[in-house]
Order: structure tokens, then sequence, then C-alpha cells
């Protein structure tokens, strides 16, 4: 999965997102409900198979479904 721009303002520049999160990547941040989808804000995430969290994160959103669920709460 990729990196998704602000929903509300594309325009937004993006840094902590040098990759791309594989699956089962740790991301964390402020959950965003608008009528059509749910979508994560990320402040901070973690690589799968990595021990390094990447902090200091903007603009890099994750929308919680696609076609079936993307995020996994833990």
């Amino acid at each position: 999965m990729f990196w998704r721009s602000n929903p509300d303002n594309a325009d937004e520049s993006q840094s902590g997102n040098s990759e791309w999160p594989r699956n089962g990547s740790l991301l964390t941040g402020a959950v965003h409900e608008r009528q059509d989808m749910k979508w994560l804000e990320v402040s901070q995430w973690k690589q799968a198979g990595k021990d390094e969290w990447i902090s200091k994160c903007t603009g890099i959103w994750m929308p919680f479904e696609q076609g079936g669920l993307l995020l996994h709460s833990v």
C-alpha cells in the first residue's frame, strides 16, 4: 500500500514517507472520519521487520479500507 495525500488538502507537503509501508507495519496517528471514508493521519510509523520508528511525519495519510480492510487496530 502506498501513502496518500491529505484528503482535504492534496497540496500539503509530505515528510517521513521515504518508503511505502509493507504488510505488518505499525502506524500511529489521528483518526479522521469523513462522510465516505475513515482515514489515519500518520504521525509515526515502523516498517514491518524493523525496530526503528519513523517520527515527525506530516501530510501522510492511509485509508482504513480500500476494497477491504487495510488497517487493523492493535
